[in-house]
């Protein structure tokens, strides 16, 4: 991105949001590691350690849960804050903090929000069991417990490890009230999953009791707090005084908005706001107080990991299934060896979907799982649009250099049963050009293409918009049309470099 033009874009600026329209995994943490030059002061305000967030730098590849994308910038100056919003995790935070230490990064300027709600190793355990009967797909990192004990008002916080006393009340009574769960969990289970590196190797599991109350104190009041201690701060005071003292402030997001729990695919959604109102709540702001957002977008394909509708879905049930069986990439790199170009034109949408996935590189970074791919989904799009606003960054555009045609999606078909959704009665064959969030509504709704001829060469050194072959830019232009959106920046590589500014 050329430095004269982007600081221009900046000038009227102090707060700026990086938030993703999509199901997440779409480059946030690149373009947050971009901005991070810009920024004083970088809040990540959502989610927790199931948002992998994959940074490649002079080609060296850096993947954080928790910790914001900026620390990478560990200039004197540069503060990074983990905010009231996060699902906090000590052992994740402490594990990233040892990592970045030994690669000589400084640390020493992390904030962590006293109000942040606290993973404890129920929320692991629930979550673990839970999601083998419920099949939603979850990364087993405990966000879903975790938020629903904190609108039950059943949370500890990060303050809470600092008052032992405090602390050991708290928990004994609220494993009361999770007492009849955690009955239920077969005691082999139990002790097989807390027996995972994420639970301390087993220290928390007791024979008789599922939990030991005493390990859970100790640990937390001792050795996580001893370690964290120094980093604590009053995070809504802190923010007021930066903006009061014109520090420029920029706001990470997690996931995607198709994801959130007030907008994203019914059942099959975190547990937090993925919307720029929710993210700058969790960073001590109020959304109106945002000046800029870059709403992240894959293109012109995109991907889900996990199960849920996803209308554009190359291979569609198979593929999800498939994903959901626990394939990696190691695996796929060997069952498909030398085939990617034939993969890449392949009429069956499964291999199709494969081809792509190999050559994006879609595997989960907290997970490592296969990621579903298919088309960009305009009718989605536009759908997220109205809440993240309607500035637009497009990334991984280079990715399907090698095709052909290019599709997006632009209406839906309904094909289900005949149904009341919002006002209007849907009916079999009826198209339609709105995203029914609701999933047995969605699981029924069949993409109805736009397709593109494609350009067939490498754009990932080019470094202006003029320089674009003409096939992406009438892309860009249908995109802009048709959600009546603005694309300001399109991210070529994964590097820092590789972005070039439509500003």
């Amino acid at each position: 991105m050329r430095k004269e033009n982007f600081e221009k874009f900046m000038t009227d600026k102090q707060v700026v949001a990086v938030a993703c329209n999509q199901w997440g995994d779409t480059g946030k943490g690149k373009l947050v590691d971009l901005l991070s030059n810009w920024a004083d002061i970088i809040i990540r305000g959502t989610g927790g350690a199931n948002a992998g967030h994959t940074i490649v730098v002079d080609g060296i590849q850096n993947i954080f849960h928790l910790i914001p994308s900026g620390i990478l910038h560990d200039q004197d100056n540069k503060i990074n804050v983990l905010g009231r919003g996060v699902a906090f995790d000590p052992r994740v935070v402490i594990e990233e903090l040892d990592i970045l230490a030994g690669a000589n990064i400084n640390i020493k300027n992390l904030k962590i929000s006293h109000q942040a709600p606290l993973m404890l190793p129920y929320h692991l355990l629930i979550d673990r069991v839970s999601d083998k009967k419920q099949k939603i797909g979850t990364t087993g990192r405990g966000i879903g417990p975790l938020y629903t004990d904190f609108t039950a008002r059943h949370s500890l916080f990060v303050n809470d490890i600092f008052n032992k006393e405090v602390f050991r009340d708290k928990l004994i009574k609220f494993l009361e009230i999770k007492k009849s769960t955690l009955n239920k969990i077969d005691v082999a289970q139990a002790k097989e999953i807390l027996n995972h590196p994420h639970l301390e190797n087993g220290i928390y599991f007791d024979e008789e009791n599922i939990l030991n109350i005493d390990a859970i104190v100790d640990k937390y009041t001792g050795e996580y707090a001893d370690r964290l201690r120094d980093y604590i701060i009053d995070l809504e005071n802190f923010v007021t005084k930066a903006k009061q003292e014109k520090k420029n402030i920029l706001l990470e997001g997690a996931q995607g908005l198709l994801l959130s729990i007030d907008y994203g695919t019914t059942k099959f959604q975190t547990s937090s706001d993925c919307a720029i109102a929710g993210l700058a709540k969790g960073c001590g702001l109020r959304d109106d107080q945002v000046d800029y957002v870059f709403g992240i977008t894959k293109a012109f394909y995109m991907t889900r990991v996990g199960n849920g509708p996803f209308p554009t879905e190359l291979g569609g049930k198979q593929s999800e299934e498939y994903c959901d069986s626990n394939h990696t990439k190691d695996e796929e790199a060997k069952q498909y060896a030398g085939q990617l170009d034939k993969l890449l034109v392949a009429e069956d949408g499964f291999e199709r979907g494969v081809g792509i996935r190999l050559l994006g590189g879609e595997y989960g970074a907290t997970t490592g799982r296969t990621r579903r791919t298919g088309w960009l989904d305009l009718v989605a799009l536009k759908y997220a649009m109205q809440f993240n606003g309607p500035n637009l960054t497009l990334t991984k555009v280079d990715v399907l250099s090698r095709l052909a045609k290019i599709k997006l999606a632009v209406k839906y078909k309904y094909t289900g049963p005949e149904i009341f959704y919002a006002g209007q009665k849907l009916s079999p064959g009826d198209e339609i050009d709105f995203f029914p969030r609701f999933s047995e509504i969605l699981y029924d709704c069949q993409p109805i293409y736009q397709e593109f001829d494609g350009w067939k060469s490498d754009i990932s050194q080019l470094e202006d918009y003029d320089q674009l072959p003409e096939q992406v830019k009438k892309i860009i232009n249908f995109i802009e049309d048709y959600t009546s959106g603005k694309i300001d920046v399109v991210s070529v590589g994964p590097d820092r470099g590789q972005t070039i500014s439509k500003l």
